[in-house]
């Protein structure tokens, strides 16, 4: 079944992305940390992500131990062309599971990339381990 934009998310709810891979984050001119674009691509267009607001973060630092996160927001997000799809059969068992699923742009295509590199420049970094507290 094909995933479906959930409108009731709107706006500032943030959403997290656990940076599973160092090169999954860069740094800006400033030297605060930011996501990189590859973290918002995924080969089957289904990028795993929490509410932050509806999910356990410890859990997930239980589940990727030294982690980072990134953090977007909704509206981010959908200015990049993405919907966001809870999928509460995701996650494995970690409340808050959603999907983004890049809808604006052929997968792969030059302005797919382009549009994730966008969500990424809007992101910022946070310690799983520290954001759990």
């Amino acid at each position: 079944m094909p995933f479906e934009d959930d409108c009731a998310l709107a706006g500032d709810i943030e959403i997290v992305r656990v940076l599973v891979d160092r090169s999954w984050c860069t740094k800006n001119d400033d030297g605060t940390e930011r996501p990189s674009s590859i973290a918002f691509l995924d080969s089957l267009n289904e990028v795993s992500c929490f509410i932050l607001n509806e999910t356990n973060l410890s859990l997930i630092a239980d589940r990727f131990p030294d982690k980072k996160i990134a953090i977007v927001t909704v509206a981010a997000a959908r200015e990049a062309g993405f919907i966001v799809a809870r999928d509460p059969d995701g996650g494995g068992g970690i409340p808050g599971h959603v999907v983004l699923v890049q809808r604006s742009a052929p997968l792969e295509s030059k302005q797919h990339v382009r549009l994730t590199r966008q969500l990424a420049k809007n992101g910022r970094v946070s310690g799983l381990s520290q954001a759990a507290q």
